[in-house]
């Protein structure tokens, strides 16, 4: 499933959802109301099944709508909530950003292989370490029941997509668009630390800790109306 209002003609935000999440999420819904109420931009949004595939082949569907939406607008925006931001960041690590002009990371997840193992435990994950087997497992925040792609974790070591690992930082220090950070100061998925540790060693445009939690359920809207195109 996907959303596409074409409202602006010169500017796209693209909205890449949570791991646990779809298009049917909050944040989604509240773009889709502000791009059609406001006029400012344009939205697409597409349910990203990252459990079910590889962060690679999500980055090379990313990289062909990023090619394909340059050829229609003049400047695309991207935005991403958590998991998402983890492969926004490694999309402008490893892709070339064309034409996108900016990334809103939304409570950004550095190191979603590492969080992952810290609620499921080494044990229960091991055979998805190796590639053996995929790993099921009850989300904590949201309650639901997920099965990740028995390669998930493999093309994560292997490719080195993990942005934080301890205090060391793999991402470029002047990036190549502009990056705008939130973290909620009470999020209990995200430790707000990470980001503290991200932006002390990479330059960006903007940061803002917001008394919220996870999901910046109490200031997605606001924050709407400040940072976006």
């Amino acid at each position: 499933m996907f959303i596409y209002e074409r409202v602006h003609p010169e500017v796209l935000l693209i909205h890449l959802h949570g791991f646990a999440s779809n298009v049917k999420s909050s944040k989604v819904l509240a773009l889709r109301d502000f791009a059609l109420k406001s006029g400012r931009f344009s939205l697409f949004a597409m349910d990203m099944d990252y459990q079910h595939t590889t962060t690679t082949r999500t980055l090379e569907v990313l990289d062909a709508l990023i090619r394909g939406f340059c050829q229609k607008f003049k400047s695309l925006v991207l935005s991403g909530s958590s998991h998402g931001a983890y492969v926004i960041l490694n999309y402008l690590r490893f892709y070339s950003s064309q034409c996108v002009s900016r990334a809103l990371l939304f409570a950004p997840s550095y190191s979603t292989l590492k969080l992952t193992l810290e609620e499921v435990g080494q044990e229960l994950a091991k055979a998805w370490l190796e590639g053996k087997e995929e790993l099921s497992f009850t989300e904590c925040e949201t309650g639901l029941e997920l099965t990740i792609h028995r390669e998930f974790a493999r093309d994560v070591l292997e490719k080195g997509y993990e942005i934080l690992e301890g205090d060391r930082v793999n991402f470029p220090t002047e990036p190549p668009v502009d990056l705008v950070i939130v973290h909620g100061t009470r999020d209990e998925v995200v430790p707000v630390e990470h980001s503290r540790i991200f932006v002390s060693k990479v330059k960006v445009k903007d940061y803002k800790e917001v008394d919220d939690d996870h999901r910046l359920s109490g200031t997605f809207k606001t924050l709407m109306e400040e940072l976006l195109p």
